[in-house]
């Protein structure tokens, strides 16, 4: 089968959609298919063959961001995909950012070819979110006519079926396990670790004010931080303000091989997004045997009280996050035992599985 991605992020440039993409493109050329990718402009992503870079050149964060370059850029995308499809002629293309999809929609029903859509975030249910931002989402998903749209939790494929978008159904992200996994280190300072984009959707102000709560505790501990983005200013100065310096760390942006060797060396992690669908750090820290704290969104949403595979509190609370880092403080072995339910839930989420579940999709649309 021919397949072709089309997102907004690819490998080297931050985000988890480009994660996603690139892995589940390798376990599907692994499985015999012939692959293609289109993506925007970033000097981060590397030339490669079968990978178009569409539009005027732009950062990974500025991609978040709906620009006047941005918008051109989504226009350029419109023109250049005519010759793209008639060049690598797929038998299916799997979009991964909504605005993209429908630009890339109209070369799709010129050449007849069936549009697979994967919402990595939804957030038009999200009162958060802007009233524009909302209605514009299912708006272009609706006008893109794909033949079926995907999330990666069940509760955000039921809100798409009930916004009218009736082939929704569960894809969900995957991780590369064996890569992840690494013999724990040892460190004198108890270790919490956060990884993802300085935005905020990340929600690393509550995790900041939540340090400033348990700062006291009898135990040592401290915090890294890790990634890049425009909310980087103002959460340094949060820091200072507060005078925990000494205590959170912001180390940038890390390669996946730095990242491993953190989680390796962390006594837990802590992800206090505002809202995800699933989070690829969590695969990732459940990977590598590291007991999580977690917001409940996205796959953590409607998780049973006795899940045990992370500790879930509610986002937006700093509160609830300090009680959660002082109780892995305090009970070694409870969170060693969630970190072991964790490395087992992870399981379900290996590539060569999700790559099955795409494939039974793409060949619904036949």
């Amino acid at each position: 089968m021919k397949i072709l991605h089309v997102v907004k992020k690819y490998p080297n440039a931050l985000g988890g959609d480009a994660v996603v993409v690139s892995h589940l493109r390798k376990q599907q050329q692994h499985d015999g298919h012939t692959v293609a990718i289109v993506t925007s402009n970033c000097a981060e992503i590397p030339q490669q063959t079968h990978l178009y870079k569409i539009g005027l050149k732009d950062t990974p964060a500025q991609l978040d961001v709906i620009t006047i370059k941005r918008l051109v850029s989504l226009v350029m995308l419109l023109v250049r995909m005519f010759a793209i499809v008639s060049k690598e002629r797929p038998d299916v293309i799997h979009t991964h950012s909504i605005d993209m999809a429908f630009f890339v929609s109209f070369a799709a029903r010129l050449f007849g070819v069936p549009i697979i859509h994967t919402f990595h975030i939804v957030t038009f249910y999200d009162n958060d979110q802007s009233v524009l931002r909302r209605k514009t989402e299912i708006w272009l998903a609706k006008r893109t006519r794909p033949y079926y749209v995907t999330a990666p939790n069940n509760y955000d494929v039921q809100q798409l079926r009930a916004a009218g978008l009736q082939r929704a159904l569960l894809l969900p992200n995957g991780v590369d396990v064996p890569f992840w996994t690494l013999p724990k280190t040892q460190s004198d300072t108890f270790t919490f670790l956060a990884v993802g984009r300085l935005e905020r959707q990340k929600g690393y102000e509550y995790l900041i004010k939540a340090v400033s709560l348990l700062r006291h505790h009898s135990q040592p501990f401290c915090v890294i931080i890790v990634g890049e983005g425009s909310q980087e200013a103002k959460l340094r100065k949060l820091v200072i303000s507060l005078h925990l310096e000494d205590i959170i760390s912001f180390v940038g942006r890390k390669s996946p091989k730095q990242v491993r060797a953190l989680l390796a060396a962390a006594d837990a992690a802590v992800l206090p997004s505002l809202y995800e669908t699933t989070p690829v750090t969590l695969l990732e820290a459940w990977s590598a045997s590291v007991p999580v704290i977690v917001t409940s969104v996205g796959i953590m949403r409607d998780v049973p009280k006795d899940f045990g595979a992370a500790y879930v509190v509610p986002p937006k609370n700093e509160k609830a996050l300090m009680h959660a880092m002082a109780f892995y403080l305090e009970y070694p072995a409870e969170r060693l035992a969630i970190a072991a339910k964790g490395y087992q839930e992870v399981k379900k989420y290996s590539w060569l599985l999700i790559a099955q579940t795409a494939k039974m999709i793409y060949k619904e649309t036949q």
